[in-house]
């Protein structure tokens, strides 16, 4: 026999489970590579179309003589030319030194395409030095074909080439070990060949066929299933893709190039030997001095099989370690992900937090001086509220009753303020500020105006955001509760003791630690007890009156700036009795006298403060700090609204559910561009976590396909040992528990090590993003568990179906060459 050729085929066909699962894993890194790549490259080429139909040309050369132009236009590299006109930024210079851009318009610019796009920036190096004219790319279109860097088409080959390659080692490290059994198994019939003439090419050639077969099989089928996918994937994320020869380049040669390696190493096994060594089998032997094993912890927990199992391990190392190793990477690397989740969800729950249960809020308060109208005018439109209503991301919506209505008597409210408050954060700085100047206003100051400084003082700290809650917005703030209680009797309210507030908002802080973000501080902010008052203005009234004396007062000012045109006086804009008064002071000024009249009548409203709240890690903003919740039967009574008359409205964003879609849609409404921001953030980091788990789980499918490949190859070099055992009084039971104890300890061993540096990684990881976002340390402790049951469920499972598949009669395995 010369030809051995069929021997390959005949090799396979004899273990083809073995070969179904070897081209199994190799399809599977087939599929997400060329899926990956095929997408990739039927994206480029829409973009490319696309570009085209807007601007269909490549180079644009800049000159004004025509003569010029014609003899470009008829440049062999000239695929097709037309003129137009063109405008450019140049940079003049004026003095020799100092310059400015300027426009340059060129009327009869030439635009041109050439016969290889994928090199038009040399082609336009190579023409604007023939020619001594300048030039510029279609940068737009030049990008797609990666001619806007410098050796741009090596970069991207090589990174792909990268790419490819990695996937390419997993891919024939599957087939290596499984070609590695096959020749370990047939290393007598090698021998035998060897001693009938067959010479080591032709030995070398039956294990590079093997090799081929099997990773041509996957290539094939995965390249169908990857085309298959891609345009699957195509049709989610609307891009044309179909199956392009292109990506498949790099696949082969990456695939290809890397078995031819493999292989030959494999086949250094059998040439290597000699026939005589070959037929006994005597690779399988180990020369080394006997030694003596204990039972170990193995013997001593589980007895004589463990002692057996101990040493069967210890036989051979290298299995072990190879066999830890791969699942020491991927239990790690589950450990990390998994970890960097929870610190990602406690960032995602911090973020909800900050900004209470309905995190977004489009609201115009009305005030004394403004009217319900005007505020409402300020919203958006009723459709922008459906749809916000409809987004996906949204779970409630909800109408916000709310007006800014004033105190009786700030001493009331904003003079219980914490000394904490007034000197660490800027906002209770200037309620302290605006305080002092209302004490000051007795006439013994400087002020030449104590009335209006008076009413700008009083206007600043004498307001307060009064908001009306039905029974479900007051149980929502139980969870705030300090002190009392959120069940309101009549002329019940809630007040805001304490809050957050970003540090940006501070006057100082005592952390010093530099981050990318605003973080977060608590203060106490009010000083309130059970029991206390609170007088609020009778606002409908207020308003009236306010509003009333604001239209005089503006109707008197353009009277004087109409008066002050007239003769020529620039000086126009005081009014009021004489006083040197600009109309808004002269508004606060009258505002007072108002507030003063109707607190003279006994308008206004007595409330009673049964509940005291925190809002704990929830962010202040604005005038947000003084805050007071009662019902909305009492806030209709005090603002004289009714059901209709609505601040604004709230909704409700449930983080895990926000897509790019979604952020899209809400981010030209969300009033507060932290939590915008927030948003995407949140967006990209689940699009990374899911790329993420994506990569693990591929990574530890193809491990668990090898280690299944090789488990199984392992135990049928063993057949004749396992023989042994049963002949010596072991039942099939107790072997089966005794192979079963060395998947135990790779287990064992190996999630170990993979849980120990997954937490060194994960901590590791929780540096850098606590530098960046404000996350919490999140160990993934329950990851032990999924890791030791999955690669449990791999080794042990290997290995009964291994076991199980031995034939019951012992008499062919102890025939059995050592």
């Amino acid at each position: 026999m010369t030809d051995y050729k069929k021997l390959a085929a005949y090799y396979l066909k004899a273990n083809k489970k073995r070969c179904v699962i070897t081209i199994i894993g190799v399809m599977i890194t087939v599929i997400v590579l060329y899926a990956g790549l095929n997408i990739f490259y039927s994206y480029m080429l829409q973009q490319q179309k696309d570009v085209r139909k807007e601007a269909d040309y490549e180079i644009v050369f800049l000159t004004d003589d025509q003569e010029t132009l014609s003899q470009i236009a008829s440049d062999d590299r000239v695929t097709q030319a037309y003129t137009g006109k063109y405008v450019v930024s140049e940079w003049e210079t004026i003095n020799g030194t100092d310059g400015k851009y300027v426009e340059k318009i060129y009327d009869n610019a030439l635009y041109v395409n050439t016969g290889h796009p994928y090199k038009m920036a040399k082609i336009m190096e190579e023409m604007t030095t023939d020619y001594g004219v300048n030039a510029e790319l279609n940068w737009n279109l030049s990008t797609w074909y990666l001619q806007d860097m410098d050796e741009g088409f090596a970069v991207i080959l090589i990174v792909v080439l990268l790419v490819a390659y990695i996937f390419a080692i997993f891919a024939v490290g599957v087939i290596r070990n499984t070609i590695q059994m096959f020749t370990l198994e047939q290393v007598k019939d090698y021998g035998i060949l060897r001693c009938i003439g067959a010479t080591k090419g032709q030995l070398s050639g039956i294990i590079y066929r093997m090799g081929a077969m099997l990773e041509i099989a996957g290539l094939l089928a995965g390249i169908v299933m990857g085309g298959i996918v891609s345009m699957i994937l195509g049709f989610i994320f609307k891009i044309s893709a179909g199956f392009h020869i292109i990506p498949m380049i790099p696949i082969l040669i990456t695939y290809l190039g890397d078995m031819y390696f493999v292989m030959r190493e494999n086949a250094k096994l059998v040439t290597k030997m000699t026939p005589v060594s070959a037929v006994r089998g005597e690779y399988r032997i180990k020369k080394e001095k006997l030694r003596r094993h204990g039972g170990g912890l193995m013997g001593k927990i589980f007895g004589i099989e463990g002692a057996y199992a101990r040493k069967s391990v210890l036989r051979n190392k290298g299995r072990f370690i190879k066999t830890v190793t791969a699942m020491v990477f991927s239990i790690s690397a589950i450990v990390l992900i998994c970890s960097c989740w929870g610190q990602l969800r406690k960032y995602w729950k911090s973020t909800d937090e900050r900004y209470g249960d309905y995190q977004i809020n489009l609201t115009s308060y009305s005030s004394s001086t403004t009217s319900l109208e005007e505020a409402q005018s300020t919203l958006p439109s009723v459709e922008v509220f459906r749809e916000l209503s409809r987004n996906s991301s949204v779970e409630a919506s909800k109408k916000v009753y709310a007006c800014r209505a004033d105190l009786v008597d700030a001493d009331s409210y904003t003079g219980k303020i914490t000394d904490e408050f007034r000197t660490k954060v800027t906002m209770g700085h200037y309620y302290g500020v605006y305080m002092d100047k209302l004490n000051e206003t007795d006439g013994t100051s400087d002020d030449k105006d104590p009335e209006a400084t008076g009413g700008v003082a009083e206007s600043m700290v004498n307001s307060t955001d009064v908001i009306g809650c039905d029974d479900s917005d007051l149980n929502d703030l139980t969870k705030y509760l300090k002190a009392g209680t959120t069940e309101l009797s009549e002329n019940g309210i809630l007040v805001v003791a304490g809050g957050s507030f970003n540090s940006w908002d501070l006057e100082e802080t005592e952390d010093t630690n530099d981050t990318l973000y605003d973080k977060t501080y608590h203060f106490d902010t009010y000083h309130f007890e059970l029991g206390d008052t609170v007088q609020l203005v009778d606002f409908a009234l207020y308003q009236k009156e306010c509003l009333k004396a604001k239209e005089k007062i503006n109707q008197e000012y353009e009277k004087l700036q109409e008066t002050a045109t007239e003769d020529g006086d620039s000086e126009g804009s005081t009014v009021g009795n004489g006083e040197d008064r600009t109309s808004v002071r002269q508004e606060y000024a009258e505002y007072k006298k108002i507030k003063d009249k109707l607190i003279a009548e006994g308008h206004y409203k007595t409330y009673k403060v049964e509940g005291i709240l925190d809002l704990g890690t929830q962010v202040f903003g604005e005038t947000a700090d003084r805050q007071i919740y009662m019902r909305q039967n009492d806030y209709f009574d005090l603002t004289g609204y009714g059901e209709n008359d609505i601040a604004g409205m709230k909704y409700k964003v449930n983080l895990d559910s926000v897509s790019a879609s979604s952020v899209t849609d809400m981010l030209s409404y969300i009033g507060d561009s932290l939590y915008g921001e927030s948003m995407q953030l949140c967006v990209y980091l689940k699009s990374f976590v899911r790329y993420a788990i994506a990569a693990v789980l591929f990574i530890f499918v193809l491990s668990s396909v090898n280690i299944v490949n090789t488990t199984a190859g392992n135990l049928h070099l063993r057949r004749k040992e396992f023989a042994q055992l049963r002949v010596i009084g072991m039942s099939r039971k107790r072997l089966l528990k005794t192979v079963m104890l060395e998947g135990v300890m790779t287990t064992v061993v190996a999630n170990v090590l993979g849980f120990i540096i997954g937490i060194g990684l994960s901590y590791g990881v929780f540096m850098y993003l606590n530098m960046v976002i404000e996350a919490g340390k999140s160990i993934a402790w329950w990851a032990f568990g999924v890791g030791l049951v999955a690669s449990g469920l791999i080794i042990c499972g290997s290995i009964w179906l291994g076991i199980r598949d031995l034939p019951v009669a012992m008499v062919e395995d102890l025939k059995l060459e050592e």
